[in-house]
């Protein structure tokens, strides 16, 4: 570990230390008399259809999410677990992860925070530059937020905004060749400020891994119909796969590159019939350039060896495929059936994912939602390299 990386270790210990000992002083039965339970079983059920592109090739398959959400809550501290079990294609995985585990508390005018916490400053919907630590793929088809990260955090208010600083661990959200990429640790602030009509932020933070990070966000909202919004990221330091030319044959390397910008636009419109549109265009300076990814599927396409085809998987190690992406949603606002759509698109290679879903919560405690995803765009488009081009899947959420 590097020394930043020791020296928050140290600091993020002895200021969780002292939230303990503060939390000590709460009677029991003050905790107990405001502890908020919460727990729910999730079922996700998929059925998959195989691509036909060879470099994920697989055969048509089904697989089955289940899952136990508990939280606990009480006078500033907060706890909660998933326990889940994946089966695919006869496979099993079962784990259990401590999502949340933090004491909020204030100290005068100061409110602090620390332990593993999901912490997300984005205004986004399909893609989320802020949400810098732990990000969430919002366009997942079972989005699950993923765990927090180590946190200490100090906020300070002020009658139109707020000033944040922040010491953290920062986590990659994919898998590197299998293995998961090793997480950073920095320190860095956020300036919150609520004007005449509209929003901003400005946020720097300086990780060991990533370098330094500099971005914000503006919200505002025109009429009682349109909402705009933006935001962006520069960085210092990002991963990102290359092809390279390598005994005869393509390789692909994970490369540190430097300097990289994220960036995304978009709008909320509600229409006076109950639906709402989003429409939103965004940038991400990490993804591998339209070039490499024809190389790629040039090269798969000429009927080469499995080692060869493993190598090229590692071209998808990164939160966006593409550098560029148009997202169009529509869902609607009725309380009992939810309706909604999503279509996707790169412009470079006409890759679409277009997918379709319906839920249905008349009833608080449950919630039942069905679905369809396809890939679209052509065998020479990217999003049909993947293993599997169209999803059926059937999910169920039970509050208990």
């Amino acid at each position: 570990m590097s020394r930043i990386g020791i020296v928050f270790g140290v600091c993020s210990k002895a200021f969780l230390l002292i939230a303990l000992i503060l939390a000590a002083e709460v009677s029991a039965d003050t905790f107990l008399e405001n502890l908020e339970l919460d727990s729910r079983v999730r079922f996700h059920g998929q059925s998959l259809k195989a691509t036909s592109q060879p470099i994920f090739a697989t055969d048509d398959t089904s697989s089955l999410f289940s899952a136990l959400d508990m939280s606990a809550e009480s006078e500033g501290l907060r706890l909660a677990a998933t326990a889940s079990i994946n089966k695919v294609a006869g496979s099993s995985e079962t784990k259990l992860t401590i999502s949340e585990a933090y004491y909020d508390f204030s100290i005068k005018n100061w409110y602090l925070s620390s332990g593993k916490k999901k912490l997300d400053w984005d205004v986004g919907y399909g893609f989320r530059p802020l949400d810098m630590f732990s990000p969430t793929d919002s366009l997942a088809i079972y989005t699950a937020v993923p765990p927090g990260t180590l946190m200490a955090t100090g906020d300070y208010f002020t009658e139109s905004g707020n000033v944040t600083f922040i010491c953290n661990e920062t986590r990659a959200e994919y898998l590197e060749r299998g293995e998961k990429v090793k997480p950073g640790y920095g320190c860095g602030g956020r300036y919150y400020q609520f004007f005449d009509g509209y929003e901003a932020q400005a946020v720097v933070h300086y990780d060991n891994v990533l370098g330094f990070r500099v971005g914000g966000s503006a919200l505002t909202v025109i009429g009682n119909s349109l909402e705009l919004h933006g935001s962006f990221i520069w960085q210092q330091r990002h991963r990102t796969p290359i092809v390279t030319a390598h005994h005869g044959f393509n390789n692909v390397e994970t490369v540190w590159q430097k300097g990289s910008l994220q960036a995304l636009l978009g709008l909320n419109y509600s229409f006076s019939v109950g639906i709402t549109a989003i429409v939103e265009y965004w940038h991400d300076g990490r993804a591998p350039s339209n070039k490499q990814w024809r190389d790629v599927i040039a090269g798969a396409s000429e009927g080469v060896s499995e080692h060869q085809l493993s190598l090229y998987r590692a071209h998808f190690a990164t939160q966006n495929l593409f550098r560029d992406n148009l997202m169009v949603h529509l869902r609607s606002s009725n309380s009992t059936w939810q309706p909604e759509v999503t279509w996707l698109m790169n412009p470079s290679d006409n890759s679409m994912l277009i997918d379709t879903g319906l839920c249905y919560s008349k009833y608080e405690s449950i919630r039942l939602c069905l679905g369809y995803r396809s890939y679209a765009g052509g065998n020479k488009s990217i999003y049909e390299q993947l293993s599997y081009q169209k999803i059926g899947y059937l999910s169920v959420e039970i509050k208990l």
